[in-house]
């Protein structure tokens, strides 16, 4: 049989061990609310001081957990929503610089030189054209190198090479020979057109 001092000293030891335990609950209690309270006011900051405060001694585990998503949250991007017309000008962006590296290409350019050149020629080559008032007789001087009269008739175009201050250096076209060149007087011809 147990004695009753042996009862007495084991009533009192789980009597402090209940107290003990009582007052560890009301401790974890008190540090988890100050943790909340610490995570609310770290949660209010703006997000680069948020991350200072990752090691804080104040948070507990799941609090410290919430603060890091909290973080992952902020630094995340965010999805983007699909807007047609951002598409279309991405798209139409990079096509256009695409198309300015095409047309940038060396041999374009040549190509490009190559028809400037010719079309220069071509329009230097390009005669004006001119309306007779009346009737223009010239000498012309044919592809053969052969001296023929030769008549415009009044309200016809002329192909004007030149002007000279008085007379219009014109040219005639003479089938599977090529032009003949001739003068006219400036006052017969209608330069407005």
């Amino acid at each position: 049989m147990s004695s009753p001092s042996s009862r007495g000293s084991s009533s009192s030891v789980d009597a402090r061990l209940r107290a003990a335990q009582k007052a560890e609950r009301a401790a974890t209690r008190r540090v988890q609310q100050a943790s909340r309270a610490r995570l609310t006011e770290i949660l209010r900051l703006p997000l680069r001081e948020r991350l200072t405060h990752l090691d804080d001694l104040a948070l507990v585990g799941p609090d410290r957990v919430s603060l890091r998503r909290s973080l992952q949250a902020g630094l995340a991007r965010p999805r983007r929503r699909w807007h047609p017309s951002r598409r279309l000008q991405a798209l139409s962006r990079r096509l256009g610089v695409s198309a300015l590296r095409q047309l940038l290409h060396p041999a374009l350019l040549g190509l490009a030189g190559i028809a400037g050149v010719w079309l220069h020629m071509a329009w230097s080559n390009t005669p004006r054209v001119a309306l007779s008032t009346q009737v223009l007789a010239s000498n012309v001087v044919g592809p053969d190198g052969l001296v023929q009269g030769y008549a415009f008739p009044a309200r016809s175009w002329v192909p004007v090479e030149r002007l000279d201050a008085q007379t219009a250096q014109v040219r005639v076209w003479y089938t599977r020979q090529g032009y003949g060149h001739g003068a006219v007087w400036r006052s017969g011809l209608d330069l407005a057109r």
